[in-house]
């Protein structure tokens, strides 16, 4: 593994276990084993750290979502079948508190959203693309989104049962019938 991954996944570890607010350039080298010097190296701010780790977690999120699609029957909504699987999948970015604690830094300054602009634009082009229905795939893709920002906040409107039936909705809106309770999890080192 690089030193920039391993700092990566140092400051990773913080923000999981301790909130964004406690990453520090000196916290993530403390953690990688490394001098302060070594992360300023590979990031010159705390800010250029975030976006590294925003776009380390967009890039595990496309890799589950491509296995995801690559096992999925062809035909249309392929790419929002696999969003779909993507938003159910226990090793997915909506279990990760990394992802959370990531978007509320997010949130204080959009510079730092630079990494997901062509991640997000190249998912959407995607769904309109292999969709009969581009309108029915972005609708799908926003309420993966709104059930992303429902685990966020920890809402208490849906159960499990409720989030499973969601799935099942969505999927059937997109042409693939029932499908089973539970996703098969493509990706244990999605983090």
């Amino acid at each position: 593994m690089s030193t920039r991954e391993q700092i990566i996944d140092a400051a990773l570890s913080v923000v999981r276990t301790q909130g964004v607010a406690a990453l520090t350039l000196d916290e993530a080298a403390r953690l990688a084993g490394i001098s302060k010097g070594g992360v300023l190296y590979h990031f010159k701010s705390k800010e250029a750290l975030i976006q590294g780790m925003v776009a380390r977690l967009a890039g595990q999120c496309e890799t589950l979502q491509q296995a995801h699609y690559d096992r999925l029957s062809p035909g249309p909504n392929r790419w929002a079948r696999a969003l779909v699987e993507t938003s159910f999948d226990p090793a997915g970015p909506s279990t990760d508190p990394a992802g959370c604690a990531l978007l509320a830094a997010v949130a204080t300054n959009p510079g730092l959203m630079e990494p997901l602009e062509d991640t997000i634009d190249t998912a959407f082009r995607r769904l309109t693309a292999d969709s009969e229905d581009p309108s029915m795939a972005l609708l799908v893709a926003l309420a993966m989104d709104g059930l992303w920002l429902h685990r966020l906040v920890n809402s208490p409107v849906m159960d499990e049962t409720q989030r499973l039936s969601i799935r099942e909705k969505a999927m059937e809106l997109l042409g693939e019938g029932r499908v089973a309770a539970a996703p098969a999890v493509l990706a244990k080192s999605a983090r």
